[in-house]
């Protein structure tokens, strides 16, 4: 059946190519998700074992930020430069994750851990430039909606990755979880590796590292793109505060077993599942701040309320509110970038938008941490709900309309 995508016409793909393409994309991506989701999960664990304050928790996800966002510029670079190894670089990206993560489970301290940590967060971060930017030039009239579909394929394994972890820990320890995620790793990664590499790729990117700093140069003058990248700066902080502290509140301070902390974490990513391609859908058909600024303020009221509303259905009902805008939100802000950017530079885009969210988002869990050691674990959701309140601020105030969404034959 013909998917209602149109590709450009500088590297027009046969509808089964596109097919492969999407699905491959969106199912390696949610592989990777579960990965990462685990994380979450193994956090309260990991604290204990190894005896950590909220401020080295904090800075334990600081660390993982800071490194994901500094591996984004070099990750896009490789992807523009390397476009036709894309098999290649989304299977490998797999396995490395699968590699660090063993290496976490061995972890002998702190130190240890925050390195692996770190690793992992650069493996993961070369899956997006090369996937979303592939994405984006070939599902160029829809690629709200195709970086929708990728991204509810992460929340599929953000959904699944929690209550997976949270059913092992019951049975074995957060270091032999960690330890055994190579196995799924290396199959996977071959997989994406023997999916994707017979699909053809566009190779009409940027040549040399001296042409790719131009590229970039050209982009940071993009006013409308540097404000987009102000905005996910935002966002990206006040999402990776709470999916920071939220394990540790409902842990500690709920007292919830590790397989109802799974539940509670994967009810926010059920939620995103369905509402990234709706929310990316819309944002295609009328224009992108007109979904993002009201979904930016819901989402920080929703996460304003999690120290507040009694445990059980109540906060079950809240967490499952806050996904369905707490994932969308990046889909949406990486298509309005890529709608400001020529086609030959949208991996390196990708790489500026999530390479943003390290100004904020890399220092606002460890900012959080130090709070809640000196007031109580809820004012880490008061601060990440006031980050994400600035960003709906902005995006209120900046001057948008429906043009906005340029697509490329609007260019």
């Amino acid at each position: 059946m013909e998917l209602p995508i149109e590709p450009p016409s500088s590297r027009p793909l046969r509808v089964n190519q596109r097919f492969i393409l999407l699905t491959t994309c969106a199912v390696g991506h949610g592989l990777k998700h579960l990965f990462n989701a685990a994380f979450f999960v193994l956090l309260p664990e990991i604290k204990t074992d190894l005896r950590l304050t909220n401020v080295q928790v904090g800075t334990l996800t600081t660390i993982r930020n800071i490194a994901g966002g500094l591996a984004n510029m070099p990750a896009g670079f490789v992807a523009d430069r390397f476009g036709k190894h894309r098999a290649e670089i989304l299977g490998g990206c797999l396995v490395a994750t699968g590699a660090f993560a063993y290496m976490l489970g061995i972890s002998p301290n702190y130190w240890t851990a925050l390195i692996a940590a770190g690793l992992i967060t650069i493996a993961i971060s070369f899956w997006h430039p090369a996937a979303i930017g592939s994405l984006a030039q070939q599902f160029a009239n829809r690629r709200g909606f195709a970086i929708g579909i990728h991204g509810t394929g992460g929340s599929v394994g953000e959904a699944a990755g929690p209550i997976l972890a949270g059913a092992l820990l019951s049975f074995v320890t957060w270091r032999f979880v960690s330890q055994v995620s190579l196995i799924p790793a290396i199959i996977s990664g071959a997989a994406v590796w023997a999916l994707l590499r017979g699909i053809p790729t566009d190779t009409t990117h940027p040549n040399t590292f001296r042409s790719y700093f131009v590229s970039v140069r050209r982009l940071l003058s993009n006013k409308k793109l540097l404000l987009i990248l102000l905005i996910t700066g935002g966002f990206s902080g006040g999402q990776s505060t709470v999916l920071t502290f939220l394990p540790i509140y409902l842990r500690e301070d709920l007292s919830v077993s590790t397989i109802t902390l799974g539940v509670y974490l994967s009810l926010a990513h059920i939620a995103g599942i369905g509402s990234q391609p709706v929310m990316g859908l819309l944002s295609d058909r009328f224009s992108r701040k007109l979904i993002l600024a009201p979904a930016l303020v819901l989402l920080s009221a929703s996460i304003m309320g999690l120290g507040i509303v009694p445990p059980g259905f109540p906060l079950a009902a809240l967490v499952l509110i806050m996904g369905i805008f707490l994932f969308p939100m990046m889909a949406i802000l990486l298509a309005a970038a890529m709608d400001l950017v020529e086609p030959d530079v949208q991996a390196t885009t990708v790489s500026l938008v999530f390479g943003a969210s390290v100004i904020v988002s890399g220092l606002a869990p460890a900012i959080a941490g130090r709070l809640a050691d000196h007031f109580t674990i809820e004012i880490a959701f008061v601060f990440s709900a006031l980050i994400v309140l600035a960003s709906a601020v902005l995006a209120s105030i900046t001057h948008w309309s429906a043009s906005d969404n340029l697509l490329p034959n609007h260019l």
